[in-house]
């Protein structure tokens, strides 16, 4: 129980120190969500979405997308 009384503000820490990164993205496909959710949210409104973090998610998702590309072709001998 210590423990997680300690992880808990530690986590909050390091998540508010800036932007996902790129990788922290692709190893965390629920926050990557998240992030792309809050995006198409801001473009909807009309507000700026061409943040860092708009940018890190956009370029996971294209990164995530070329590594099942490259699987599928794999699989398919190709």
């Amino acid at each position: 129980m210590k423990k997680l009384l300690l992880a808990v503000p530690f986590t909050v820490l390091l998540t508010a120190c800036g932007p996902a990164s790129v990788e922290d993205l692709m190893e965390d496909p629920e926050l990557l969500g998240k992030v792309m959710q809050e995006c198409t949210m801001k473009m909807a409104q009309g507000k700026d979405s061409d943040s860092e973090e708009c940018k890190n998610a956009a370029e996971a998702q294209k990164k995530m997308t070329n590594n099942m590309m490259k699987g599928m072709m794999k699989q398919l001998g190709q």
